[in-house]
């Protein structure tokens, strides 16, 4: 009896025992799932949402560049057209020329070209044989070199305008081709050609993180931010494309060897993943991974590829991860801990039941509101984190969006002023010709000289818009602020005409630099002068001055219109967010807002008041730059 006992005591000894480590080791498998699905979840989300923040300024930037490659192509477009209609070129191709027709033709190439600032510009007869060019007195001219084999000649031969962009069989430089034909009459007799030099572009792109391509019809690369993969091909070409490609001498001496890019994966809302692998020596390969973006340029024959770099993805999941292992490791530590203070508790109340009955009811119940307060603590701290995330973003965007939306007001202001010169340009063109034919060449080059002046004019126009629109990092140097005043009242000149508005600057010396950045001062002064004209609607008078004054340590700068002025119980609050004196959907109520905030990064002040005859009155007071305006580049 005694022996069997002993064996009933010590198996419910054993099974005690067992029961808790079960427990245990089930309650580990279970934290070991839940904490595995929340680092997974913390990955992929965190993943997610950068991939869409690259995407998404991958897009902005590529729709710029794309915007320049147009511009720069589309201000040559009509310059072939205009030199076709010159009387000394067909009489050149014809034969009837007298003596020294082809040096003169010559000349007038290397003038217009000077111009233009064209690469090349040269004149070829009907059998595609170069007459005359203005690099006539390179080392390597073009004359006497037949480029019939070109489809931008073959084009213009067709009474056509010929596009065609190449790697130069002569020069062996890259350039965009147009051509246009020369008629005798009725009767093609040869083609005028203007090369650009779209090289230059890749200076500006290697300053950026991406990598931007320029790839044609058959997946080689024309132009490239990293050099090294010019005239590669992103996939291996086939046998049809390389005799389709050399035909054309498109490429000569370039063996247009694959890249090694593969895409990665489908496209998404971010973009398409892929990948580019380069030799590496020693027989290893260096692979880098990207998130394209790619826009047709079918006007050209061009992609335009961005392959953002993504190496902030892993830099930012491990961040992730890193937070979610404290908070998961915090809460662990506290659920030990609890766990251990409750056990300690459960073990003094087993030993004084009944005498510690009330404590132990107080002690849970300080235990639960502990954990409730725990816990809505981490949540404040959690949601503060992203109101102030989202709030920095917001700050960001705002001030692009407002610029844009400026941009957007600005539209039809600028079509009307760059309409204007393009009609007079084909009036000095016509004219031009006719002062030709009564062999009055002096009037004629005043004409010509007169669409020069125009061109530049556009040009202006457009430059300090592309400007404007530039999403410029606040890095504060020395600025110009004649120069940000004058290119705002640029952006602004069509819509101060169309109102009949009068624009006074005022300066007690000369120009004055000041620290600031160049696109965000621009915006102050464009955000201030569009409140003034809005404010001036249906006056008799409309009239802006602006007066600058030099100190030794700092300038100052006052904006005064002739509109209705500031309600006085308004004034302290203009530069608040989201507040404005128009009518509804007539503004955001951000300009003046975005305006102050700028202003006292550049570490100035900005202040609003009436003026005492009438209208508001706005004060910018700025720190004075210690270099003179000579010294910056």
């Amino acid at each position: 009896m005694a022996s069997g006992l002993g064996r009933i005591s010590a198996a419910g000894l054993f099974n005690g025992a067992a029961r808790p480590v079960k427990a245990t080791a089930a309650l580990v498998l279970v934290l070991v799932c839940v904490t595995g699905a929340v680092m997974w979840q913390t990955a992929y989300w965190v993943r997610q949402v950068t991939l869409d923040e690259i995407g998404e300024q991958s897009r902005t930037t590529l729709n710029l560049i794309v915007e320049n490659l147009r511009g720069d192509l589309g201000k040559y477009r009509y310059l072939p057209q205009v030199l076709a209609v010159n009387p000394l070129f067909p009489s050149v191709l014809t034969g009837d020329r007298g003596p020294g027709a082809i040096e003169a033709a010559n000349l007038e190439l290397e003038r217009i070209n000077a111009i233009s600032g064209a690469l090349d510009t040269y004149l070829m007869d009907d059998s595609g044989l170069t007459i005359a060019a203005s690099n006539w007195a390179a080392e390597k001219p073009f004359i006497g070199k037949n480029f019939s084999y070109r489809p931008y000649f073959r084009s213009a031969m067709h009474g056509s305008l010929g596009r065609y962009f190449a790697l130069g069989t002569t020069s062996g430089e890259r350039g965009y081709y147009f051509a246009y034909p020369v008629r005798d009459g009725e009767r093609v007799v040869g083609a005028v050609v203007v090369k650009l030099d779209i090289g230059r572009h890749e200076r500006s792109w290697r300053s950026g993180e991406n990598e931007i391509l320029v790839v044609d019809d058959q997946g080689v690369i024309f132009l490239s931010s990293n050099p090294d993969w010019r005239f590669k091909a992103l996939h291996p070409l086939s046998d049809e494309a390389r005799q389709s490609v050399e035909g054309v001498r498109r490429y000569v001496g370039q063996d247009l060897s694959p890249l090694g890019f593969k895409k990665e994966g489908a496209a998404g809302g971010s973009g398409t993943p892929v990948s580019v692998t380069l030799p590496a020596g020693r027989g290893r390969k260096d692979k880098q991974d990207f998130l394209m973006q790619q826009v047709a340029m079918t006007e050209a024959g061009w992609n335009v590829l961005l392959l953002a770099k993504t190496d902030l993805v892993a830099t930012q999941v491990r961040f992730g991860l890193a937070v979610a292992a404290i908070c998961l490791a915090s809460l662990a530590l506290a659920a030990t801990a609890l766990h251990q203070r409750r056990r300690r508790v459960s073990e003094r109340i087993a030993m004084q039941e009944e005498a510690n009955a009330e404590l132990e009811l107080r002690v849970r119940d300080r235990t639960n509101k502990l954990t409730e307060a725990n816990l809505e603590l981490q949540r404040e701290i959690g949601d503060r984190k992203r109101a102030e995330e989202e709030a920095q973003k917001a700050q960001a965007g705002l001030v692009q969006a407002t610029k844009l939306a400026a941009l957007g007001q600005l539209s039809a202001g600028l079509s009307h002023e760059l309409n204007q010169p393009l009609a007079a340009i084909r009036s000095y063109a016509d004219n031009a010709g006719e002062f030709l034919d009564r062999d009055q060449p002096e009037t004629a080059r005043k004409n010509l000289r007169g669409i020069a002046e125009l061109t530049e004019r556009m040009a202006r126009i457009i430059r300090n818009l592309r400007t404007y629109a530039r999403d410029e990092p606040l890095e504060l140097r020395p600025t110009s602020l004649r120069q940000a005043i004058d290119e705002s009242l640029t952006l602004l000149q069509a819509r101060v005409d169309g109102e009949a508005a009068a624009v006074d600057v005022r300066m007690a010396e000369g120009d004055v630099l000041v620290v600031a950045g160049v696109v965000r001062l621009q915006q102050v002064f464009l955000n201030l002068l569009s409140n003034a004209l809005d404010a001036m609607q249906g006056k008799a008078e409309k009239t802006i001055v602006i007066e600058i004054e030099g100190g030794a340590r700092d300038v100052t700068v006052r904006i005064r219109d002739t509109g209705p002025g500031i309600p006085d119980d308004m004034v302290s609050n203009v530069f608040d967010p989201f507040f404005s004196t128009k009518q509804v959907g007539q503004g955001m109520g951000l300009g003046l807002s975005i305006s102050f905030g700028l202003v006292n990064q550049f570490g100035g002040s900005i202040e609003a008041a009436n003026a005492p005859e009438g209208g508001a009155v706005f004060t910018i007071r700025l720190r004075r730059a210690a270099q003179s305006v000579g010294a910056v580049a």
